[in-house]
């Protein structure tokens, strides 16, 4: 008796794929053919009208019957090659791009779905880049280059940016040139122009403690180590090239004259942009002194003949030094000669002093970088008949007129003219001191000769029996205390 047989899971999986297959292949012929049927291809061609045409102005474009027309679903032939997971989508949106499963669509992705090459990366991190990594090390040896280091040549290098160095002129108090005889050399600006301060951002300013025509000076503490200087700059902003040259000029001169023990110290110097506008601010920072011989002449305070003559001594010292560079000071004056720090006048002797502000400082015979003579107190009658007493080969004389005409006004007790006939009668060599040491009273008449060639240099001030004697019983010897000054 015969059985019948229950197909397995396997077979019954292909006899229903057989059957779809079937039914799909009679659906596309039924569809073809009715489609073939409708386009009439086995019609003959119709003749075109041979009744004339209209004019075209006549013509006007006539409504679009659809319902006469073939459905779009059956208009061409579909296509049966191409599998429905292969066709384009004219959708280029990139949500529509991509369906549940977030596959696309399209056999070519789209320019916005295109990955962009990543950086080469620094450090090999398998062995292809290893491989890479030693490759290019046998390159800078000297090797070809390898195909490996064209591929992963990643970024374009950034080309260097040329670094510009400040300008550096030429000190003429240290270095003199012997193709000219320029005594500065000008300098232009190099300053980035930003609003970071180096004096504000360093120091602690606290009080003011002078000023002049030009600048002022404070009392500043460095914030890091809590030491306490002197910063002198400029009243001023500085905007041109002149002005910016005189206090080049003041710090190169100061830098040259350095490691006296009578001399104001220079720690540092610079310039930087002006925070109130397009121009700069000037800063020496210098070695801190107590009150200067004009301050403490118009507060009443009378030296003595000692303190005097101890004065002299140490400032001919000073201008030894700068005369020996070849320098002139052109502004010896009480408020330019300063107390040590621990030091006053009215012991009896034993005082420090030291000479400070060199802004008129120049080369015997060169050029000046400002226009100011000096203060007209005490400056020296040759100055005043002619503006070449520079060149004249005594031009050192005029610090030592301005030294005896400082020393007779602080013993007199009483400001010295500025014009008329006493100021003449004074570069006459009218000196009158009652009741003082009559050498001393002779020793300022020589400093204050009319001709310069009568009077002593500073080195014969030096020699001098009476400030010998002077030096004998003040024994003033310079502060140990006192920082020195880091410049050379």
């Amino acid at each position: 008796m015969a059985m019948s047989m229950k197909p397995s899971s396997a077979n019954l999986f292909n006899y229903y794929n057989k059957q779809k297959l079937a039914q799909q292949c009679s659906e596309s012929t039924n569809s073809l053919q009715l489609s073939m049927r409708h386009m009439n291809l086995q019609d003959p061609p119709q003749q075109p009208s041979q009744e004339p045409r209209p004019h075209m102005r006549s013509l006007r474009p006539r409504a679009l019957d659809l319902s006469s027309q073939p459905s779009q679903e059956i208009q061409c032939t579909p296509d049966y090659l191409t599998p429905q997971e292969q066709l384009f989508r004219m959708d280029y949106e990139p949500s529509s791009m991509q369906l549940d499963d977030e596959v696309s669509r399209s056999p070519l992705p789209s320019p916005r779905a295109q990955k962009r090459p990543r950086p080469l990366k620094a450090h090999p991190t398998g062995p292809a880049d290893e491989e890479c990594s030693s490759q290019s090390q046998s390159r800078s040896m000297g090797g070809e280059p390898s195909t490996c280091s064209k591929a992963l040549s990643g970024r374009p290098p950034i080309p260097k940016l040329r670094e510009i160095q400040p300008p550096m002129p030429r000190n003429p108090y240290l270095v003199r040139a012997d193709d000219d005889n320029h005594v500065f050399q000008a300098s232009q600006s190099c300053l980035n122009r930003g609003s970071y301060s180096r004096f504000l951002w360093d120091y602690h300013q606290e009080v003011e403690l002078g000023h002049g025509n030009f600048s002022k000076v404070y009392r500043a503490v460095h914030r890091l180590t809590g030491v306490a200087f002197a910063v002198k700059t400029n009243r001023s902003p500085i905007t041109t090239l002149q002005a910016r040259n005189m206090w080049l000029n003041e710090m190169q001169a100061l830098a040259a004259v350095q490691h006296h023990p009578n001399i104001v110290g220079l720690y540092d110097a610079w310039f930087e942009p002006d925070v109130r506008g397009d121009a700069e601010q000037a800063y020496l920072k210098l070695e801190l002194c107590g009150d200067s011989l004009g301050g403490a002449f118009k507060r009443r305070m009378l030296m003595k003949e000692q303190d005097v003559l101890d004065m002299l001594r140490q400032m001919a010292s000073a201008l030894k030094r700068i005369h020996e560079l070849g320098m002139v000071h052109l502004d010896v004056k009480p408020d330019n000669i300063y107390m040590a720090v621990g030091h006053s006048l009215g012991s009896g002797g034993g005082g420090v002093y030291k000479l400070g502000d060199f802004g008129l400082a120049v080369v015997q015979g060169g050029q000046r970088a400002g226009t100011s003579e000096g203060d007209s107190k005490y400056l020296a009658p040759e100055a005043l008949k002619s503006r070449d007493f520079l060149n004249s080969g005594l031009a050192d004389r005029l610090d030592i007129f301005a030294l005896g005409a400082s020393a007779y006004e602080l013993l007199r007790g009483s400001e010295l003219p500025k014009n008329g006939q006493p100021y003449h009668d004074i570069r006459a060599g009218k000196i009158f001191l009652p009741g003082s040491n009559q050498r001393l009273v002779a020793l300022l008449k020589k400093m204050m000769a009319p001709d310069p060639a009568q009077r002593p240099t500073a080195e014969q001030l030096l020699k001098s029996s009476l400030l010998n004697t002077a030096a004998g019983a003040g024994h003033s010897q310079p502060n140990p205390s006192t920082p020195q000054p880091l410049s050379q």
